[in-house]
């Protein structure tokens, strides 16, 4: 399911930033396969909230995640970041 809007965090209900990919690229060496994509900003959002203890408790790392949405699939996955300001420089200003 293609996606034409900004959608809505499935975990706090705010509307999320359409976003370029970050630069690095994923495992397979092949990028993110997409111009943009739409990542929850919200420091309040439990997802992202949760996540620093999760990933400090698994992996030793400081770190957390944001929910993020490919927009010519739908589908929605997570993305890591390592500060709180992590991926902000990349919001597309509509």
């Amino acid at each position: 399911m293609k996606l034409t809007e900004a959608p809505n965090c499935p975990y706090c209900g705010q509307k999320m930033s359409k976003t370029e990919p970050p630069t690095f690229n994923l495992s397979d060496g092949l990028g993110w396969c997409t111009p943009y994509m739409y990542i929850c900003f919200n420091d309040e959002c439990s997802f992202y909230v949760k996540g620093w203890e999760q990933i400090m408790v698994n992996y030793g790392k400081t770190a957390s995640y944001r929910c993020m949405y490919y927009p010519d699939t739908g589908e929605m996955d997570a993305i890591c970041v390592y500060a709180p300001d992590g991926l902000k420089g990349q919001i597309i200003e509509e």
